[in-house]
């Protein structure tokens, strides 16, 4: 990283630290975060899974180069995709809980899988090649069967590895204090799940 970059690197993260945030609420330069939330789920027209779960999602065609998942199915470009999204208004109510503990999220995520399952084997949702999600918690979603990929280290990526870390800032009940935790050791990754996968995995009631 040049002299520059680093310089712009540390503006950016001084800048969010200006922010007061936490618990779903933010004053200052975080507050654009919520407002640029609100315009993607716009946007997207994200939809949630079911009333009580903690993924949102949205279908859109995949445009990257193809991709031959752990299963063997092949994603080419333009296959139709389901896009997953955590509800983070949801995801704080739950961490905020008495008896939160983070097995709960898993819990619900798996949940939320299987009544993915269902809406596509009832043809309430177009048929999928795959689901795909990117996240900070990547490593995490093995626990959920998803096979995951790490991304470059780009300037793209690092604009949205930095836009997720404020997201959490907001969001998190310590605020920007579990936020800078995490950005010190976590960098975007990939969630992928074939159609098959997912089919298999509601099967075996996994």
């Amino acid at each position: 990283m040049s002299r520059l970059a680093r310089l712009l690197s540390a503006f950016g993260w001084s800048l969010l630290r200006l922010s007061t945030a936490g618990g779903g609420r933010a004053i200052g330069t975080l507050s654009v975060w919520l407002a640029w939330e609100r315009l993607t789920t716009w946007w997207w027209r994200l939809q949630p899974v079911r009333p009580d779960g903690v993924f949102r999602y949205h279908l859109r065609a995949y445009h990257g180069p193809a991709i031959l998942l752990a299963d063997g199915t092949l994603v080419r470009p333009g296959d139709r995709l389901l896009e997953l999204h955590f509800d983070n208004r949801r995801l704080l109510r739950l961490a905020t809980a008495p008896d939160w503990n983070p097995f709960v999220a898993t819990r619900l995520m798996a949940e939320d899988l299987c009544v993915l399952d269902r809406l596509l084997a009832e043809g309430k949702l177009p048929e999928v090649v795959a689901l795909h999600g990117v996240t900070l918690f990547a490593r995490a979603g093995r626990r959920l069967g998803f096979e995951t990929r790490p991304l470059p280290r780009t300037a793209g990526w690092g604009l949205v590895r930095y836009f997720m870390v404020g997201l959490l800032a907001v969001y998190h009940p310590q605020g920007w204090e579990a936020a800078e935790r995490l950005r010190r050791t976590s960098w975007p990754g990939e969630l992928w799940m074939s159609r098959a996968r997912l089919q298999a995995r509601a099967s075996s009631g996994r």
